[in-house]
């Protein structure tokens, strides 16, 4: 009776086991991880008004075309496809919970330690944290956990334009009288006191400039909707069978190659020539920034889909992946690799580090995540020659699955 018992019980669930990693997917996560580090470079040396308006602090031209090049081929892009894999993610642990028979629980309280590690990134390392608010929009997908894909990709749509419209409809409505105008700031001394604080400051005064640049990048809670959006479309993804078997979908691959590049390469390059001739404030609604928004809408997500397809049809010749996988090791621990991209940077820029902060430009930034995305291969890769986990990947596992890691371990 025992014995039976044993033998119909359901596993655990647990942390997907080495064995069964889909290396393509880590692969992908690994290269978004390289692109969001580029991308975030400006705001690791610059303050959060200069994030979307790096003229600002750099006129320097090889400066301005350096960070021209990043927001036409970078900005945007990586997040994407880090923001769709999550949803990949879900879609992976749901189906393994639902063939053991297990119920969701554990994914919720993945999502509340991601929630304090996130939290934690954001208020005591860096202000432009995204843990926090993919922790708060992944419990989001736990009512579409049953949904067709009919249901999914729709939703995904509504969810991944909501934010153009209301921006439009405020444009509009400030047009018109029926808003009362956004407050001017005094943009350029808000900027040379976050200059003075992060590189010469106290670590009290960083600490408390954090914490307002933190609270000023999540006030609008409505752009979480377009996260949910782009989680969802990669929750569609993952049960189209895309990335599952990708070998079986690359005439999906290619058309989507096909059509991504150019749109995407042509939306994004309109957006930075506006952005370059104008320089519009983004936080100001109006009728350029509502039109680069519309542009932009399709182009980042084309071209982050065009990137990924280049991955993935690449990934079909073994040649191509002995050179692509430096990438998976970086991404099978990306939760310790972001958080340590995070960590260097700061060091590198803030009072308590280096002290660089502001004092170098966007061309210097794009050196510097060359090199320390060049030095989380091999740290990578050393790492997972011992363990099975990266460390905070670790102790997000501990933190989710308790006693039941301890016993896969």
């Amino acid at each position: 009776m025992t014995d039976t018992a044993t033998a119909v019980a359901p596993e655990p669930i647990g942390p997907v086991p080495g064995s069964e990693r889909i290396t393509v997917i880590d692969t992908l996560r690994g290269a978004a991880l390289f692109g969001i580090l580029v991308a975030n470079m400006r705001g690791f040396n610059a303050p959060l008004q200069a994030y979307f308006q790096p003229q600002l602090m750099w006129t320097w031209m090889p400066d301005r075309l350096a960070q021209a090049f990043v927001d036409w081929m970078v900005q945007g892009k990586f997040i994407t496809i880090f923001a769709a894999l999550f949803g990949v993610g879900f879609a992976i642990q749901l189906e393994r919970a639902t063939a053991r028979g297990q119920g969701m629980w554990f994914y919720a309280r993945r999502l509340g330690a991601l929630l304090v590690i996130g939290l934690a990134h954001g208020l005591l390392v860096w202000w432009g944290d995204i843990l926090t608010n993919y922790a708060l929009c992944g419990f989001f997908l736990l009512f579409f956990r049953r949904r067709s894909q009919k249901t999914v990709l729709v939703w995904a749509q509504i969810l991944y334009w909501f934010i153009l419209v209301l921006f439009g409809w405020i444009t509009i409505a400030l047009h018109f009288g029926w808003m009362t105008p956004f407050p001017q700031s005094d943009t350029a001394k808000q900027v040379a006191e976050a200059v003075r604080v992060y590189g010469q400051g106290t670590v009290r005064e960083v600490f408390a400039m954090r914490a307002h640049e933190w609270m000023e990048a999540n006030s609008f809670l409505l752009f979480l909707t377009r996260i949910v959006g782009i989680f969802l479309f990669g929750v569609y993804i993952w049960r189209q069978g895309y990335l599952r078997d990708p070998a079986q979908h690359l005439d999906w691959w290619r058309r989507v190659q096909r059509i991504g590049f150019p749109i995407g390469i042509i939306g994004n390059v309109i957006v930075v020539a506006l952005q370059w001739i104008y320089e519009p404030n983004p936080i100001q609604p109006g009728l350029l920034n509502v039109v680069m928004f519309a542009i932009q809408s399709p182009a980042i997500p084309a071209l982050s889909l065009a990137y990924a397809a280049t991955v993935v049809l690449l990934w079909q010749d073994p040649v191509w992946q002995q050179r692509l996988m430096p990438c998976s090791y970086v991404g099978r621990m990306a939760l310790t690799n972001y958080l340590l991209q995070s960590l260097i940077c700061t060091t590198i820029f803030y009072s308590y580090g280096l002290g660089l902060y502001g004092r170098v430009g966007p061309l210097a930034d794009l050196v510097l995540a060359l090199l320390i995305y060049a030095l989380q291969v091999p740290f990578s890769r050393w790492w997972l020659s011992t363990h099975t986990y990266g460390p905070m990947e670790w102790v997000w596992r501990v933190m989710t699955y308790g006693a039941a890691l301890r016993r896969l371990r």
